[in-house]
């Protein structure tokens, strides 16, 4: 089975009034949660920031109300902002932190390291 990675913005958002526009959403938290279950045992991460969105140069004609937004759109723009933020150098794109994600359930489903009982301890 393959890992599943699922985005998600906690539901408090930072909005202010912006350009004659009120309730404009400038940050969220993004949540990042990734499973995969073998066996019958589920493994899982999860990752969470918060990131500020560009504001800039909004337009009422498409602007969204408060009201009328979905958290698949908010999302959205979370992931953009992420990936737009890794091309100028800041930070990794969506795609690295979910491969990051791949790699960490890779060790928990087969730990590159293990602790072993010294073989005197038993005697």
């Amino acid at each position: 089975m393959a890992v599943t990675h699922t985005w998600s913005v906690n539901d408090q958002l930072q909005t202010r009034t912006q350009d004659g526009l009120s309730e404009v959403v400038f940050s969220v938290v993004w949540n990042l949660s990734s499973e995969e279950t073998v066996d019958g045992k589920t493994y899982s991460i999860s990752s969470a920031n918060q990131i500020s969105l560009n504001t800039d140069n909004l337009d009422p004609a498409t602007f969204t109300s408060f009201a009328d937004l979905t958290e698949a759109q908010v999302v959205g723009w979370a992931k953009d902002t992420i990936d737009a933020n890794a091309a100028e150098g800041e930070g990794v794109t969506c795609a690295e932190w979910e491969a990051g994600h791949d790699r960490n359930i890779a060790k928990q489903i087969n730990p590159p390291t293990a602790v072993e009982t010294a073989p005197w301890a038993a005697e």
